[in-house]
């Protein structure tokens, strides 16, 4: 089970075609986050995200875990990225709005759109069940 912000903020849950659960997360600043869990007993259950060698958008830069598993993310927030406004919450557009009409942020950013998101998780999803299945040990 993936978090209670997690749940009450997500954009699309669904299992991805390696057979883990994911989702796209929308945070407040109008980023989006994705997530990816992998089993109890998976070569990186229980690593720290900055420990696995997983090629996602930005690197890995979350982990969490429950009794069943790991979960690991990456964001949308980095050097590049643009928040979308439209999914922004209300007190964090009007200081976007603010910051936009004195300095031109984000100009250059791009949006990360849900469709983007899912493929990364789809990608990460995909690097977890090749390291599961050779077992490989030095991820």
């Amino acid at each position: 089970m993936f978090t209670e912000y997690m749940m009450k903020n997500a954009e699309k849950q669904w299992t991805t075609k390696a057979g883990y659960e994911a989702i796209v997360v929308v945070q407040p600043q109008g980023h989006r986050c994705g997530y990816v869990k992998v089993p109890k007993g998976h070569p990186v259950d229980y690593r720290q995200y900055d420990e696995i060698d997983i090629d996602v958008h930005g690197g890995s830069t979350y982990r969490d875990y429950d009794n069943d598993g790991t979960i690991f993310g990456f964001d949308c927030a980095h050097y590049g990225d643009a928040p979308d406004v439209s999914l922004m919450d209300l007190k964090y557009r009007l200081v976007h709005d603010q910051l936009c009409s004195v300095e031109n942020i984000y100009v250059d950013g791009v949006i990360r759109s849900l469709d983007y998101c899912i493929e990364e998780c789809e990608n990460m999803a995909k690097q977890f069940k090749e390291l599961e299945t050779n077992q490989h040990t030095d991820i």
